[in-house]
């Protein structure tokens, strides 16, 4: 008995110590549970947030997405631009000009609405129009507009242009139409500078116009060029007159222009060697005929030092018309149904000097020159011999995208049957350009 005693009050003392066991955690629990709710909370309240920041995240993403397909960026050609999402880089350019000229000798051709320098049409003397001497004048008609595109294609760049300025003989200031072409690889297809023009070998003048003898003509084209590492270029087109073949007096359009050009450049220049044949048509009430005629050239530019460089290039040739800015064009002779085409030689000269970051400067001299010939036996009297001019000019670029040149040009005019004229002008020129 005892011995049960003795186990019994073990028992019981061992119970009465665990319940006080559990009751003395009781408290640890709750504050434990307190804790573990207010953890579970935390983490719904995090969830909810996070579930709200989502949406506010994709809410602007889709804000951003919807802006960026408006959006214009840099494009990827120097200059150019683009909308965001669009592979088509844009480059608008041109520039606002005033021309103040005063022109010592007769009036020229201001009166037709062409007011730069024109030696084909200077004032003879003893002629009406060469009694209007001093004449002063200004005009905005040279200013231009222009916008270049490019569109990566799987066969390279395809480089767009469209350019225009107002130099028209209406005198109501329209739109003119210089370039308009597309240029993939090796083909052109559009109307930009002839590819019997030889740009790099043209001095640079004040005047709009150029120097005499040189040949500053843009045609509709199909032009392909073959480029070469070490032989240079070889360049092919079919030209046409532009403005639908409209052509002056009795002269028409049939067939297209044949021009070939060879050039190659260098650390020293350039040489370009040039080739066309074109077609003379005439046909009137009492002449109908045809011959064709062709020209060369050959030009190019030295760089004689870092600053000076010097810039030569002649032309030759029958029958060449419009591929001579002052040429004398066909004549046709009724009677034997016949058409006479002048042989034809010009030849510029220029000295460009840098003389500065912000100042440069030329000198140029130019002739055109009508040679012997059957032509010379039925032409007009008052056609032109030989045409000249010479040029002394200085252009300041103050700042950027401003230039302001002043030039000095002497001009003469000799007829087939011996009359002259000499023109001196003077002509100031403000150029704000833009997109450049």
């Amino acid at each position: 008995m005892k011995t049960m005693s003795k186990r019994a009050l073990v028992a019981a003392v061992a119970a009465a110590l665990s319940c006080s066991a559990f009751a003395a955690t009781d408290p640890i629990l709750d504050k434990l549970e307190k804790q573990i709710a207010e953890l579970q909370k935390q983490v719904q309240d995090l969830k909810a947030a996070q579930a709200k920041d989502a949406d506010e995240r994709k809410e602007l993403a889709n804000q951003i997405e919807a802006q960026g397909k408006e959006a214009v960026v840099k494009g990827d050609t120097p200059g150019s631009i683009r909308r965001a999402g669009e592979e088509t880089s844009v480059h608008v350019y041109g520039f606002a000009r005033l021309d103040a000229v005063h022109n010592f000798g007769g009036r020229n051709n201001a009166s037709i609405g062409d007011y730069a320098a024109y030696q084909p049409s200077i004032a003879l003397t003893g002629s009406p129009e060469a009694s209007r001497r001093g004449e002063s004048y200004m005009f905005t008609k040279a200013s231009r507009f222009g916008v270049e595109a490019f569109t990566p294609t799987k066969y390279g760049s395809l480089n767009t242009k469209v350019e225009a300025d107002f130099y028209n003989t209406t005198g109501s200031g329209i739109f003119r139409l210089r370039h308009a072409y597309g240029q993939l690889g090796s083909w052109l297809v559009g109307q930009t500078w002839s590819t019997f023009m030889d740009l790099d070998s043209t001095p640079e003048t004040v005047d709009f116009n150029g120097p005499t003898g040189n040949t500053s003509l843009r045609q509709p084209q199909i032009r392909y060029t073959y480029v070469t590492p070490n032989a240079g270029n070889f360049i092919a087109a079919l030209e046409m007159k532009a403005n639908g073949g409209a052509t002056s007096g009795d002269e028409m359009t049939r067939t297209p222009d044949l021009v070939l050009r060879w050039e190659k450049a260098a650390d020293w220049g350039h040489v370009a060697l040039r080739g066309v044949t074109t077609e003379n048509a005439i046909k009137s009430e009492n002449t109908t005929g045809s011959k064709r005629g062709y020209g060369v050239g050959l030009g190019g530019h030295y760089v004689l030092t870092d600053t000076t460089a010097l810039l030569a290039s002649t032309s030759y040739g029958k029958g060449m018309g419009r591929f001579f800015n002052e040429s004398v064009g066909a004549a046709a002779d009724s009677t034997e149904n016949k058409v006479y085409l002048p042989k034809e030689l010009g030849v510029v000269v220029g000295v460009q000097q840098k003389f500065s970051d912000t100042l440069r400067g030329s000198v140029t001299y130019g002739q055109q020159r009508t040679l012997g010939g059957e032509y010379i036996t039925v032409a007009s009297g008052d056609a032109n011999r030989s045409v000249k001019s010479g040029t002394v000019g200085l252009i300041w670029a103050p700042i950027a995208n401003v230039e302001l040149g002043s030039e000095f040009m002497w001009s003469h005019r000799e007829t087939l049957d011996g009359r002259s004229g000499t023109e001196p002008r003077l002509n100031f020129a403000a150029t704000y350009s833009f997109g450049n």
